[in-house]
């Protein structure tokens, strides 16, 4: 990896909602650059993938080349600026990515590993043919699905998207291991960076300084260089966001979202809340619950009974689980657990589970030389002919006809 180059200061107030809003949650966009962007900087988290053009980005003041089947993954305490080099357009496909969203519709919170990747590693890489072919493959998958809001459609785009985070964090795990010196980062990309993992503890400008061996003024002269926020409204937006995630929760009081956001109380929490989202705590989560069909699980509230239904069904996917097992295991009634999952995805448990199962077993057949039958047993059917008929009613076509189909399709690319 190269040096990273110094910081370069943004030009004007950040802008907020430009890739974002109510109606883009699960959608795929398009879009084309022809000179530059204004400095951005979102509440929500951004999967980018460049496919034609060159041009720059500058992320929280360090510049990075941008040329087709770059893979870009943004966070909400980024502050970026995209920009054109070429005649040509610079054309983007971009995804708001939706961590507690994700993480529930995919059955699994991100190891701990895979966050300290997220953090610490460079938000771009550069993909090889393997991979570019995978990702594409994955963004024209959710393409037939854009148009669609069921909740059936809302959970395989979820899961589309959930695959295309575990590539680049996969990527930038293996980049990260390799690259046994770490190359030097300025000082408000370290600063930034720290809040970001510690924002949970009682951080002040003159103490963060400390840790980078300057002083607080430096430190809020370059934070306001090149995001536009100095350091406590850094540490304040990093703070909400974290709240804003935790109000999808039902089961979660304000009084510990507050002390698990990192604030020093309750009324703080409201009043810096209101301050940054323009709405109360409450008025935030109620629009949850009310918003659009567009964004069918965006407006789920979740319980943790029906996360640790979800997390253990991932788990065990393969199994031979049913809803006596998983009863007996999670201390939960049958009648729970139907009730949970048919309020949620007016689905049976059964169907949670056989979907599962063919999403893995769509991955096994086009990454794998392996049978039907060893793919069948692989992913938790008894036999190929079970395995086949349960694929054909999800994917209308057969597993050797999926196969065949992706086959010539990259055959003809």
């Amino acid at each position: 990896m190269e040096d990273i180059p110094r910081s370069k200061p943004i030009c004007g107030k950040p802008t907020n909602s430009f890739f974002v809003n109510k109606d883009r949650y699960l959608r795929l966009q398009t879009h084309k650059i022809n000179d530059i962007t204004p400095p951005i900087s979102e509440n929500e988290s951004l999967l980018i993938l460049i496919t034609n053009g060159s041009g720059s980005i500058i992320i929280n003041g360090v510049e990075f080349n941008l040329k087709t089947n770059t893979f870009i993954w943004l966070q909400s305490y980024h502050t970026f600026t995209i920009k054109c080099n070429s005649y040509e357009p610079l054309e983007f496909k971009l995804f708001v990515y939706d961590y507690p969203l994700s993480s529930f519709l995919a059955f699994k919170e991100p190891s701990h590993n895979a966050i300290d990747t997220i953090v610490d590693a460079i938000p771009i890489i550069y993909l090889d043919d393997k991979y570019s072919e995978r990702v594409n493959d994955l963004i024209d998958e959710f393409s037939e699905f854009d148009e669609i809001f069921t909740p059936g459609a809302s959970l395989i785009k979820v899961s589309i998207l959930g695959e295309l985070a575990k590539i680049f964090i996969d990527i930038s795990i293996k980049n990260h291991s390799s690259n046994n010196v770490s190359s030097p980062k300025p000082l408000a990309w370290k600063a930034i960076l720290y809040m970001s993992k510690f924002f949970y503890k009682d951080l002040t400008a003159d103490s963060v300084a400390k840790i980078f061996n300057t002083t607080a003024t430096i430190l809020n002269r370059d934070l306001r260089n090149v995001s536009g926020y100095n350091f406590i409204q850094n540490l304040n937006r990093i703070r909400v966001n974290i709240a804003s995630s935790a109000l999808l929760y039902e089961d979660l009081s304000l009084s510990y979202i507050a002390l698990h956001s990192g604030f020093s109380s309750e009324v703080v929490f409201y009043r810096i809340f209101k301050q940054y989202m323009h709405t109360t705590p409450i008025e935030y989560r109620n629009k949850l619950i009310t918003q659009n069909n567009n964004s069918v699980y965006r407006g789920m509230i979740m319980s943790s009974c029906l996360m640790q239904i979800l997390n253990y069904t991932y788990d065990n996917f393969s199994s031979p689980i049913d809803l006596k097992i998983v009863s007996k295991d999670l201390f939960l009634s049958e009648n729970t657990i139907r009730n949970i999952i048919h309020e949620k995805f007016k689905s049976s448990y059964k169907s949670i589970i056989l979907f599962n199962r063919i999403r893995h077993a769509e991955a096994l057949l086009l990454t794998t030389d392996l049978t039907i039958l060893d793919i069948a047993i692989n992913v938790g059917f008894n036999c190929d002919r079970s395995f086949s008929r349960a694929f054909k009613k999800i994917c209308n076509m057969t597993p050797s006809e999926y196969r065949k189909l992706h086959c010539e399709v990259k055959q003809d690319e």
